[in-house]
This record gives C-alpha cells, sequence and structure tokens, in this order.
C-alpha cells in the first residue's frame, strides 16, 4: 500500500541542546503522566511511517481500503504491537488518537550539531535531513483505576529487536521524571502519586539532570564569599512552614516564600569566614524552572509549579582578597529529603560533598599558595602629552660654549690646549645624546592619535572592569578614583554600574578579566581644550558561577567618552555608555 503526504512548510523551535543524540534521533516521543492517563506527542519519521502504520488515516492512502482494517482495529493493534504502555496488571492500556497529521519536525539540534564538540572531541548529532514527519497526539487511558507503575514498550518485532529508534523525554504532571533519553527496550516508570519528584524509572540509567529537591553552592572568589541554594518549590514551603493548597502557588503562597524564605534559610544555614560568623547579605531570590537547556527564569506573570519549580537565593559576605577558609552549616532538611548535595568552588573547581542531617557543614579551604590582586593603575602620559628633552646634552652644550668663550680670551693657554679642550668637550656632548634625557609635558600636545586614544581609552576601561568586582563600597571607590576625575565622580561611577556590570544567567555579576577587539573613533579635541573625546567600542566575555554551573556572555559595549589630563595621568571626566548587546 503507498502513502502519500503532503507536508506544511511549518517550522517549530525548540530551546533543547542534545549531546546524546536522543532528542535528534528519528523518531520522538513526548510522554507525559497525568491523573488520568498518559498524553504521548509522538513525531514519526517520514521513512519510518510504515512501522507506525496503523496511526495512519485511510484519506491518506491512495489504494483501495476495503482491506485495510478498521481504525479501531488497527489502534488496538498499536496498543499491543506498536507504542504500547501497559499498567501494573500487563493489560495495554486504551490508545485514543486525538490528532494525527503531516508536520515538520520540531528543531531540537544543536548548534553544534555535525561538528566537534571542544569538550568530548565527539560529533554532535544531527537530526534527519529529511524534515518531514507525521505527528500523532496518543492517549492512553488508565480507565477505572491508577496504576502504581507503567511499562513502556518501542515498537519490536518477533523476535524482539527494536523497529525503530525512538529518543523520548517523559514527565510525571508537571516534573521530568528524565532528560532526553533512548527508548530501545521496554522500560518500567515507578509512579509517585504523592509527589511526582520521585517518580522514577527501574532503569538507573533513565533520570535527569537535576535529580536532587535541594543543593546548596560555597563560592570563593577575592571580592566574595557567596551561598547559593536551589530548593524545590513544595520544600521551600515546607522549611518556612506555609501549606500549600494545590499544583500552582497562589499569589499568597508566593508571596510569603519571597518574604519569609530568605530570613527563615539564612538562619538555617549559618556562615562563617575565618572561623568567625558572619550574617551574609541577601542578594536575590529567584524562581526557576528544568527547562531542557537547563534553568530557566520565570517572570511574575508565570504560574509557579509547587511539584516542579525551583526557588534560587544567592547570599553573599564581601571579602578583601582571598579568605582562608569559609564554612555554611546547612540544617534544612524536609519530609523525604535525607541528603542534600553540596559544593565549594573557587578558581581551581568545585569540590563536590553530600550534606545528611548528621553531616551538616559544607566547608571550602583556601589551598592557593599565592594570590596577586588586580592591580589598577593610573593612566601615565605617554608621547602623546610629553616630550623627551636631552636635558645632559643642553648642559654640555650650554658649558662647551662658555668654554670655548673663556678659553678665547686665555692668550697664555697654547692654542693647542684650547682647541683640544674644546674637541673633548665637544665628543663629550655628542656621547651625552644617548644619555640624560628627560620627559617632559609638552605644552603644545595636541589631540592624541589613534593609537595613542587606543592604549588611553583601553587602559581606563580595564581598570572600570577590575574596578567593579569590588564589593566593599570603599574597595570600589578607591579603585575608580584612580581612573575618574573628581569633579565627576558621582556621575561617572553611576553610568559604569549602570552599563558595565553584566548579569549573569542565574543571576548575580559576571567577572570580566579582559577586553578585546577595542577600537577607536571620532577622536576630537574635548569643549574647553582640554584632553579629548572619543567613540570607543569593545568586546568583553563575563563569567561567571550560578547554582552548580559556569556561565559565559560575551558582550559588545560601545560608549562616548571625555578624558582628561588631570594631576600627571589620564582620567575620565565624562562617559556614556550607549549599548552593551550580547556577542552571538
Amino acid at each position: 500500500m503507498a502513502v502519500t503526504l503532503v507536508m506544511s512548510p511549518q517550522i517549530l523551535l525548540a530551546d533543547f541542546v542534545p549531546l546524546n543524540g536522543a532528542a535528534v534521533t528519528s523518531n520522538i516521543a513526548e510522554i507525559r503522566v497525568s491523573d488520568d492517563g498518559v498524553q504521548v506527542n509522538l513525531e514519526v519519521f517520514v521513512r519510518d511511517i510504515p512501522v507506525f502504520e496503523a496511526l495512519v488515516p485511510e484519506r491518506w492512502y491512495k489504494d483501495e481500503t476495503s482491506t485495510l482494517p478498521a481504525l479501531a482495529e488497527r489502534i488496538k493493534d498499536f496498543a499491543q504491537n506498536g507504542l504500547s504502555i501497559r499498567g501494573t496488571d500487563g493489560v495495554p492500556l486504551n490508545v485514543i488518537a486525538n490528532l494525527v497529521e503531516p508536520r515538520t519536525r520540531i528543531d531540537r539540534a544543536s548548534p553544534l550539531a555535525g561538528q566537534r564538540d571542544p569538550v568530548s572531541g565527539q560529533v554532535v548529532p544531527a537530526p534527519p535531513n529529511d524534515k518531514r514527519v507525521l505527528y500523532a497526539e496518543l492517549f492512553y487511558s488508565f480507565g477505572d483505576a491508577r496504576p502504581e507503575q507503567i511499562t513502556i514498550t518501542p515498537p519490536m518485532d518477533e523476535n524482539g529487536r527494536l523497529r525503530a529508534s525512538i529518543g523520548m523525554i517523559v514527565y510525571d504532571r508537571d516534573v521530568p521524571v528524565i532528560d532526553f533519553r533512548y527508548l530501545s527496550d521496554q522500560e518500567t516508570l515507578n509512579i509517585d502519586w504523592s509527589d511526582p519528584w520521585y517518580t522514577s524509572f527501574e532503569n538507573s540509567t533513565l533520570k535527569r539532570h537535576y535529580r536532587f529537591p535541594i543543593q546548596t553552592f560555597l563560592y570563593a572568589t577575592p571580592y566574595e564569599i557567596r551561598h547559593e541554594a536551589l530548593v524545590r518549590v513544595r520544600d521551600a514551603a515546607e522549611i518556612i512552614g506555609a501549606p500549600i493548597a494545590g499544583r500552582t502557588l497562589t499569589a499568597a503562597e508566593r508571596k510569603e516564600i519571597e518574604t519569609r524564605l530568605p530570613s527563615v534559610l539564612n538562619e538555617r544555614s549559618p556562615m562563617t569566614v575565618e572561623g568567625e560568623k558572619v550574617v551574609p547579605f541577601f542578594d536575590r531570590l529567584s524562581f526557576m524552572r528544568i527547562g531542557q537547556r537547563g534553568l530557566n527564569f520565570l517572570g511574575d506573570d508565570v504560574e509557579i509549579l509547587t511539584d516542579a519549580d525551583f526557588v534560587g537565593l544567592i547570599y553573599s559576605h564581601p571579602a578583601n582578597g582571598y579568605a582562608q577558609e569559609a564554612t555554611v552549616e546547612w540544617t534544612a532538611f524536609p519530609n523525604r529529603v535525607t541528603n542534600v548535595p553540596g559544593s565549594a568552588t573557587d578558581a581551581a573547581g568545585p569540590f563536590l560533598t553530600e550534606l545528611t542531617p548528621q553531616d551538616t557543614v559544607l566547608t571550602w579551604i583556601n589551598h592557593f599558595k599565592t594570590y596577586e590582586p588586580a592591580v589598577i593603575a593610573p593612566v601615565a602620559f605617554g608621547k602623546e602629552r610629553t616630550v623627551d628633552v636631552p636635558l645632559l646634552t643642553i648642559v654640555l652644550i650650554t658649558f662647551t660654549i662658555g668654554a670655548a668663550a673663556i678659553l678665547s680670551r686665555r692668550r697664555s693657554v697654547p692654542v693647542a690646549q684650547r682647541i683640544g679642550v674644546v674637541g673633548i668637550l665637544v665628543v663629550v656632548t655628542g656621547v651625552s645624546t644617548q644619555f640624560g634625557w628627560i620627559t617632559v609635558l609638552n605644552p603644545v600636545a595636541g589631540v592624541p592619535d589613534d593609537p595613542a586614544a587606543t592604549r588611553i581609552t583601553g587602559h581606563l576601561i580595564e581598570n572600570f572592569h577590575k574596578g567593579l568586582q569590588a564589593k566593599i563600597p570603599q574597595r570600589l571607590d578607591d579603585a575608580l578614583n584612580v581612573s575618574i576625575s573628581e569633579e565627576s565622580f558621582q556621575d561617572v561611577k553611576q553610568e559604569l554600574t549602570r552599563a558595565l556590570l553584566v548579569e549573569m544567567q542565574g543571576g548575580g555579576v559576571g567577572t570580566i578579566d579582559g577586553i578585546r577587539d577595542l577600537v577607536v573613533t571620532n577622536t576630537a579635541a574635548a569643549s574647553g581644550g582640554n584632553g579629548f573625546m572619543a567613540t570607543v567600542n569593545w568586546s568583553a566575555t563575563a563569567s561567571g558561577n550560578h547554582w552548580g554551573h559556569p556561565h559565559q556572555k560575551n558582550i559588545r559595549f560601545s560608549a562616548l567618552m571625555d578624558v582628561a589630563p588631570i594631576d600627571g595621568s589620564w582620567k575620565l571626566t565624562g562617559m556614556t555608555v550607549t549599548t552593551a548587546q550580547p556577542e552571538t
């Protein structure tokens, strides 16, 4: 029997970056357990349609359909021998095909698809070139009783061999049970009807990345000691003793968590630095959801899922250089939470541990033998503002002329001696041109040329990025004072903190270690004639660690800068950052 498919040009986009290939294999099944059954959204690769032929509507067949089994009979067979889902009793669940239509495959491919992964060295899998799929929405009903487990079986032949490759992602109600994995054999899912977080496959290799309802992180940098926590919403409510009514938070329940959790968790996870108890500053609270790329932030208008979503909290204590030791004691263990993964992270990487009610202390110890703080130096004048003067040569020339004049009047001194003395002075004067130079301000210096303006503005921008990392207010002011005029300090500081602090995914401010691709244009004399103004463009990479994951962000900046010579160095007198755009 021949099947003709008419495909529309519809393209759907998804945000999953696959690395194991399951999300871009030929056939995809998105499976979701609900209270009354299992919803399966199935994408069948066009070449694998014969394996799923039972789903094809009769109207798609060119040939006579008089010999074709009725749709109900074909669907019943599909429930047993196609994509089969069975309850605890082993009986296949009845299937209803609510929608079957031609579509274009959802794009789940990595941007590196087909290329070699820079970390693993493996070629990143890519989806089939042919994007046509048969899309089906299937519902497997539980009937009158919810099973304690279900068994999912892909299409097999009579010898038990897999007939088609299927990548699957599974949810129990709102909670992702696994990330994308291959369905290559029958797999049994044990359902926890009281809390879907604890629903799991018997096959231990089928699991999600975010397996723990609570995680805690201790970060040490030269500028701060930071404590971060990820707590599932249901567990956060239990920690503060707030009852939750349903599967989503009401506005009042959300407000109570936002208001009470920061202080309660701060009390139940005390911090010490250098053996002394400190009370860290509460930085922020965010609601997050597990997505196919990681954690996604949820806005104020998004419903918060009690069982699936997280609350992320950040606490910070400022530091002046690396401490020697810091600890966090985690004492919040809600019902069913018996262990909390913890990590202590510095520039050398994370040190992982597991906290329990019997072992509650997460410790970071400084193993660095040396630490060199960032150097923020004044931007000294260069050739654009100074001139080198051969002072020794000038003195010798003056002395030689004077000596020659005096000797010319000394008739008592033989001519040969007079000529010899003057000759020696002339030679010494000539040699002195190699020594004795001094640098003085050029009273007629003009606008710096492009190389000089690039050096000056680049040094200033480097200073700003380094200085803005300081968490102690006085340290921040001291760092910025090096490069900003006294009269303009507050205005420029406000502009720098507004525009140059790069907020990272996960919250917090990224660290910028250097700039690149700096271009200076439109250099001109400043109004009043003292200094210069220019348009400056540069790129920087901000990096940061939050909630156990490193993040990087490439930013292209553009700014109008006013620079003047003040107290022996170049300083900023005005700055407007016009753009700060992410680079692709």
